[in-house]
C-alpha cells in the first residue's frame, strides 16, 4: 500500500479482527477451565493437566468476560 493512511487503517482493521477472534477462542478456554473447577479439580491439577501456571488458572476462573452459570441472568 502506497497510502500511509490506508495502510494504517488496514492494519487497525486487521488488529480489530484478530482481537475478536482471540476473544472468541479465549472463551473456549475459560469455559473448559471453569468446567474442570466445577468438577472438583484443584488449581494445581488443572495447571498440571493444561500446562498453564496455577496463577493463570486462578485468573481464568475469576475472569469476567464469560459469566459463570451462577452469575448469569435468568
Amino acid at each position: 500500500m502506497d497510502d500511509p493512511v490506508e495502510a494504517a487503517r488496514a492494519v487497525g482493521d486487521l488488529y480489530a479482527a484478530l482481537d475478536r477472534e482471540l476473544d472468541r477462542v479465549a472463551v473456549v478456554r475459560l469455559k473448559a477451565v471453569r468446567q474442570l473447577r466445577r468438577s472438583g479439580w484443584s488449581y494445581d491439577r488443572i495447571a498440571e493437566a493444561t500446562g498453564l501456571s496455577k496463577g493463570r488458572v486462578a485468573q481464568l476462573v475469576k475472569d469476567v468476560r464469560q459469566p459463570s452459570r451462577r452469575q448469569a441472568a435468568p
